[in-house]
């Protein structure tokens, strides 16, 4: 089981990649198949989703790299085992919000419990204590400054919105639906935006009849 997750996770990781890459081509072959009227609009709609797409999965590779190598250098100042390995887990189980940093806290206190640390001369205890205080303030400086930046402006949406969205994907769709709810939202908010847009052009073409 764990074999099948770490590969689905793999595909997850090459496939972002290649959308990332192939993303405009994609929208053109789309377009094609769009009947003619609407080919504009269609054009229109699928360049914006393409664009939060885009931006979502680069705010991500951000986060991950952020992240691992804050936790590196931290770690690695205080002399953990596996330094290097732990900062790269933690960077990577970021792409799934709320389960993700929790599980990689507890997976690096419990390797500190088990192996301690080479400098600092601290008991087991007390290191897996500070590790714990480091990914806690490493989270929120991630929570408060990075993520704002990065996913608040790419795609727009209030972060309790953001919040709902990712406890109803994971209690849905399981940790799928965790890493899947924030660019769903988003998609879901640029068809909310689109259909609300239709209705008001019109509206305007509607001529008022008078009495």
């Amino acid at each position: 089981a764990a074999i099948s997750r770490i590969l689905s996770f793999m595909i997850f990781i090459v496939s972002s990649f290649y959308f990332l890459k192939e993303g405009s081509k994609m929208i053109d072959s789309l377009t094609l198949m769009v009947p003619k009227p609407y080919k504009i609009e269609a054009e229109i709609l699928l360049r914006k989703i393409n664009m939060v797409l885009n931006g979502y999965l680069r705010g991500q590779i951000f986060l991950i790299a952020f992240v691992a190598l804050a936790l590196y250098i931290a770690l690695s100042i205080l002399g953990i085992k596996f330094a290097l390995i732990l900062a790269i887990f933690s960077g990577f189980a970021e792409v799934v919000p709320i389960i993700g940093p929790i599980l990689a806290t507890a997976v690096a206190a419990v390797i500190v419990l088990l192996t301690g640390t080479a400098n600092f001369s601290l008991s087991p205890l007390n290191a897996a204590l500070i590790v714990i205080a480091i990914y806690f303030l490493v989270r929120q400086f991630e929570d408060y400054f990075v993520i704002p930046y990065v996913m608040g402006k790419i795609t727009e949406i209030h972060p309790f919105l953001i919040f709902f969205a990712v406890l109803s994907g994971g209690h849905l769709f399981g940790i799928l639906g965790f890493i899947l709810a924030i660019p769903t939202a988003a998609i879901i908010k640029i068809f909310l935006e689109f259909s609300l847009d239709r209705i008001y052009i019109s509206e305007k073409k509607t001529p008022i009849k008078s009495g």
